[in-house]
């Protein structure tokens, strides 16, 4: 006996002393007995599978066996998953049999991703013991499963016998819109503190059985939009794009790491990457509304005082020593507390709610089938939008190339920002642009931006310094230095721009 489904739910984690408050909820609501859910997770000895986003368990549910295979897709709140009922009772864990997921959605992908040799390796790897509280709840868009979630994650790393705690709440789509499962996050991320965590049990697990902490920083993936017909389609891919950088990224974060920084580091970029498609977005009436922009732009620069020191400390400082000149002392990231306080803060996860709720925006323009679900148009009038965006960018270049021996800082700053949102572009829409002008026009974007990027960090260094020089003279000797560097650095912005001009556009034909 099978089921097949996709599964759309959220994880939620919150702080310990809202346990009981979130244990009273669900038993408000029906919850009243506790299921006891012991899993083994099956993988290969260099876990093949976690590397690709899948998961293969058996679970004790009650007093059967549940074979489950799930399968990651590119919304980060979206996986496919098939369960099998493997009939056998018993406190031992039953063999498992991968055949069974043979004439399903995600076992036609096992199979196409893996060998029969790599799949005869498969072993059990690490297990959980979890203890489970949940209800139903019912409204007029949906009916949702809160799953409240304690107990453990063990696993054997060498000699040694690894575990980790589990105090996690699920909001799990029943039936209806997925709008459900996400209103229902807010009102917990508001009433409860919670914040949202896309570290399944799986990925823990696996972390675990190779003895790390965490998983390494997310980058941004390259994006396909070949397969994607329509202009529906295109934006959502965009979408979870951006969604997976930034969720992953922000998940660590939450759990306060000491060495935090390349996390941080990557949050930001995942932000201006948003950011960029927001823009585009809004062009066709998908927008955020400004209670939830202005959230945008408090969470970005409270993350940026993170990276204001760092040109000082990492490049700044040694070559003032170098130079036998003495170090600037500034009041640096180690003086800030973690981060987590604010990749936490109640409105930064409303603000990544309300970013997966742009998915289900449904401008008058569209057309929407009867479920309500948006109608995957053509995607012509999307990149006419989008080659006009790139077009007057481009224009704006050219316009301050002529004039740039006279532009102050602040205008540098602008041209800095207008060439990131170029660069951005081009990563999200390669698949439009003419193979043949791609590389060039990106190589010289990226290395005006590298130009740029030094000249911005030189002048918010000279703007820090020049109001210290009064109290510390000491400083007027990096203030000179800083100061004749930014005139070099300038003259490289110039010619670095200059050649951006001269190549042709990506996207022209």
């Amino acid at each position: 006996m099978s089921s097949l489904n996709k599964e759309f739910e959220i994880k939620l984690l919150f702080p310990s002393d809202k346990l009981k408050a979130i244990e009273n909820f669900i038993i408000s609501k029906g919850g009243v007995r506790r299921q006891h859910l012991q899993a083994y997770y099956i993988d290969t000895p260099d876990f093949l599978l976690a590397r690709e986003r899948m998961a293969l368990r058996i679970r004790k549910e009650g007093r059967q066996w549940v074979q489950t295979l799930k399968v990651s897709t590119s919304n980060p709140l979206d996986r496919i998953e098939h369960n099998v009922v493997l009939g056998v009772g018993g406190n031992d864990a039953p063999q498992w049999d991968i055949n069974l997921h043979d004439s399903h959605e995600a076992g036609k992908y096992l199979n196409k991703t893996f060998t029969k040799q790599q799949l005869h390796t498969l072993e059990f790897c690490f297990k959980t013991d979890i203890w489970r509280r949940k209800c139903i709840v019912n409204n007029r868009i949906g009916t949702v499963e809160f799953a409240l979630d304690i107990g453990t994650i063990s696993a054997r790393h060498g000699a040694e016998f690894m575990i980790s705690n589990v105090q996690e709440l699920e909001i799990e789509l029943k039936d209806g819109d997925s709008v459900a499962v996400l209103n229902h996050a807010k009102a917990f991320i508001k009433r409860f503190k919670a914040f949202i965590d896309t570290q399944s049990k799986a990925a823990r697990g696996f972390l675990l059985a190779r003895g790390l902490d965490f998983p390494p920083p997310t980058r941004a993936k390259p994006i396909s939009l070949k397969s994607s017909v329509g202009s529906a389609e295109a934006k959502s891919q965009l979408l979870y794009s951006c969604l997976d950088q930034i969720l992953s990224n922000q998940s660590i974060l939450n759990t306060s790491p000491a060495d935090y920084s390349e996390y941080l580091h990557q949050l930001r970029v995942g932000l201006r990457r948003l950011k960029v498609l927001l823009k585009y977005f809004s062009k066709q009436g998908i927008a955020l509304n400004e209670e939830s922009l202005n959230n945008f732009k408090i969470v970005f620069d409270a993350l940026g005082q993170y990276r204001d020191s760092n040109y000082v400390s990492s490049v700044l400082n040694p070559i003032l020593r170098s130079l036998e000149g003495p170090e600037i002392k500034l009041s640096s990231i180690e003086n800030l507390p973690n981060p987590s306080h604010i990749s936490q803060a109640i409105l930064f996860q409303l603000l990544l709610v309300d970013v997966m709720l742009l998915e289900f925006a449904s401008p008058d323009s569209q057309s929407v089938d009867i479920a309500g679900r948006i109608i995957n148009q053509s995607s012509a009038p999307f990149k006419k939008l989008i080659f006009k965006l790139l077009g007057s960018t481009f224009h704006f270049l050219s316009s301050q190339n002529s004039r740039f021996a006279d532009l102050h800082d602040e205008d540098i700053h602008t041209l800095r920002k207008k060439m990131k949102f170029l660069r951005y572009s081009l990563e999200f829409f390669k698949d439009y642009c003419n193979k043949k002008h791609y590389r060039n026009f990106f190589k010289s974007i990226s290395i005006a931006l590298d130009h740029f990027g030094l000249f911005n960090d030189i002048c918010v260094s000279i703007q820090r310094i020049e109001g210290l020089t009064q109290a510390d003279p000491s400083l007027l000797f990096a203030l000179g230095w800083l100061k004749a560097e930014r005139e070099r650095v300038k003259n490289l912005c110039k010619k670095s721009l200059a050649k951006v001009i001269q190549e042709t556009p990506a996207w022209k034909s």
